[in-house]
């Protein structure tokens, strides 16, 4: 388990932020990672940036490298091709960024991580089988860390395992 380092998270998902908060205290409790959010001056952390190709992720970047955090967590779902989802983002970094900048990517969505915790299995996408078996919705997402099966995700999530190394790097 890494010690006491904190970190910055960006997530382009609105109610991300408050789920990750929940999902990073519980981690800590149950001994998983031991990560905190590092305090920003005159922002929240973690940091909302609505959209991939957001031209002001790189002052986000910058502006939370001056917390020194350990490290930055940028989240965002690829549904539709990993590989060319992770180059626009990347393309975003500042080349001379100092603090390590890792990228969360999920192959559908954060609400992947629930539908494995729960054993459902999805058509198209998992919010929607969310929706239609328990009435989800996105402001719901927060509520849903305490649903969350760490053992069943560890052992068969790839985007979760991904997660806790990034945590442990």
């Amino acid at each position: 388990m890494a010690m006491n380092r904190e970190i910055v998270i960006i997530t382009e998902d609105t109610y991300g932020g408050e789920f990750f908060k929940r999902l990073l205290n519980r981690l800590r409790n149950e001994g998983l990672a031991d990560i905190r959010l590092k305090k920003l001056s005159g922002r929240r952390n973690p940091i909302h940036a609505p959209y991939l190709c957001n031209p002001k992720l790189g002052k986000i970047l910058r502006a939370s490298e001056l917390s020194k955090p350990d490290f930055i967590v940028y989240d965002g779902d690829s549904p539709s091709n990993y590989k060319s989802r992770r180059r626009d983002v990347e393309k975003h970094i500042p080349r001379n960024i100092k603090t390590p900048v890792k990228m969360l990517l999920f192959e559908h969505e954060i609400e992947e991580w629930i539908c494995r915790s729960l054993v459902y299995n999805w058509a198209i996408k998992p919010s929607d089988e969310l929706k239609r078996r328990e009435g989800y919705a996105k402001h719901k997402l927060p509520d849903y860390v305490s649903k969350l099966d760490f053992k069943k995700l560890r052992n068969n999530c790839k985007s979760f395992q991904e997660f806790l190394k990034i945590l442990g790097d």
